[in-house]
């Protein structure tokens, strides 16, 4: 790290002294700065993910981070076992099951339709009892 700001410290003195020389305007002083700012830390970071240290770390990061997210998913589903409540993968299985059942349903209705197709009949109408008993007239309701 110590190369790295003595270097910076280089390119610092020599951008001081064409600014000095150039007389550049403040902006264009302060672009070149980041510009060349930037390519500065582009060139150190590829240095350093370059290496096979990084790499190394990076693989064992990730590792520790799959292991952390599986142990927090059973802990999640014991709790939500103890709460009485469905995990996601119970969920996942209920929306699964759900679709298989829906898809059977289609395939019945499908294989109905094309069996009733030429088999459709109005349905016989019922015969009613013959109505003997006639309503009440008004004289008696009020007697009544």
């Amino acid at each position: 790290m110590g190369c790295i700001f003595a270097l910076e410290l280089v390119k610092r003195r020599e951008w001081e002294k064409k600014v000095a020389d150039n007389k550049q305007t403040p902006p264009a002083d302060f672009s070149e700065l980041v510009t060349e700012w930037e390519r500065n830390i582009n060139e150190y970071s590829n240095q350093l993910m370059g290496t096979p240290e990084f790499a190394k770390s990076m693989n064992q990061f990730q590792n520790m981070q799959m292991a952390f997210q599986k142990s927090f998913s059973v802990t999640m589903a014991q709790q939500l076992a103890n709460f009485n409540m469905p995990s996601r993968d119970d969920i996942v299985a209920i929306s699964e099951q759900l679709t298989e059942i829906e898809q059977r349903l289609a395939h019945i209705e499908n294989a109905l339709a094309k069996t009733n197709v030429g088999m459709e009949r109005p349905a016989p109408e019922r015969k009613r009892p013959a109505r003997t008993k006639k309503p009440p007239t008004k004289q008696k309701a009020k007697a009544e």
